[in-house]
């Protein structure tokens, strides 16, 4: 039987996903389930209408893993929709969103991004004897992973070797270090479907800088829509038609663009607002079949 929908991932057990896949069985849409190691090129032959991929399997795995799984892909894209866009997952990460806030214009903290560790260090000790805080982040991961500060390094020996070790555990050879923005002691979290925001919450943890529910944070609901228009804008600067924008208002109330998630988790969305977000994924995903 021909299937209308795929959905391609390579961790089928997350519970958003099992959300989304017993929506679209409960209103009789033909839905299919595969992970990477399911298919096989070049015998693999998609007929699928719209294939939906919710897992970041382009940031896991050896390199050889990421071209085979972006050519599988590009086979989806070739016989039908592919959600998120695959531009957009290939070109995922908090490195293309700091190069499209720029050429938007819009406020971003002090960035460098280098495969360099001297510069990297030199950037760091810039900023620490300005007597600011650093962030050093990687790349690609989420939940609040590898995210941390660097104040309490302060000698020149042991911030390269921390450097070192940190690459080696977190960030794979790319160095992304960010000024700390003093801020309100929250974010918010507005999640865009297709150019709309269908939800939003407020995130803060007393015992952490990071606001992420994974590491720890509390969430509850954000009526305010004084963020909408800014999340619209950088979720098709990045071309995410689903995706979770995290903006931290800074001390001065300025919104400060800190994550747009192309994979983003709702659970916790969904707990705190009630707002069924996988019923809403699926309108979006019957929009595009004409249904």
């Amino acid at each position: 039987m021909t299937m209308s929908v795929l959905i391609y991932t390579d961790n089928p057990a997350t519970g958003e996903t099992g959300l989304v896949r017993s929506e679209l069985k409960r209103r009789g849409i033909p839905v299919d389930y595969k992970a990477p190691w399911d298919i096989t090129l070049p015998n693999f032959k998609p007929d699928y209408q719209l294939s939906y991929v919710p897992s970041n399997m382009l940031h896991r795995g050896s390199t050889f893993e990421l071209i085979h799984r972006m050519l599988i892909l590009r086979q989806l894209e070739e016989s039908g929709i592919v959600v998120n866009p695959v531009d957009s997952m290939l070109n995922y990460s908090k490195e293309h969103l700091s190069l499209q806030l720029t050429k938007l214009g819009l406020p971003h903290p002090e960035t460098m991004i280098t495969e360099n560790v001297e510069r990297a260090m030199s950037f760091a000790e810039k900023l620490l004897n300005d007597g600011r805080e650093v962030v050093l982040k990687p790349i690609c991961l989420s939940r609040g992973t590898g995210v941390t500060k660097l104040s309490r390094i302060r000698s020149r020996e042991d911030l390269l070797q921390y450097l070192v070790w940190y690459t080696r555990n977190f960030s794979q050879g790319v160095f992304y270090l960010q000024e700390f923005i003093p801020n309100k002691g929250y974010d918010i979290r507005c999640f865009v479907i297709d150019g709309e925001v269908v939800g939003r919450e407020m995130r803060s943890n007393p015992d952490d800088f990071r606001y992420n529910v994974a590491a720890g944070a509390t969430a509850e609901p954000f009526n305010d829509d004084v963020y909408d228009e800014l999340s619209i804008k950088v979720a098709e600067s990045v071309g995410l038609k689903i995706s979770g924008l995290d903006i931290l208002p800074s001390e001065d109330g300025e919104p400060i663009v800190i994550e747009a998630n192309c994979y983003p988790g709702y659970k916790a969305l969904m707990d705190t607002t009630d707002i069924q977000i996988h019923e809403l994924i699926v309108d979006f995903i019957a929009k595009n079949l004409r249904l």
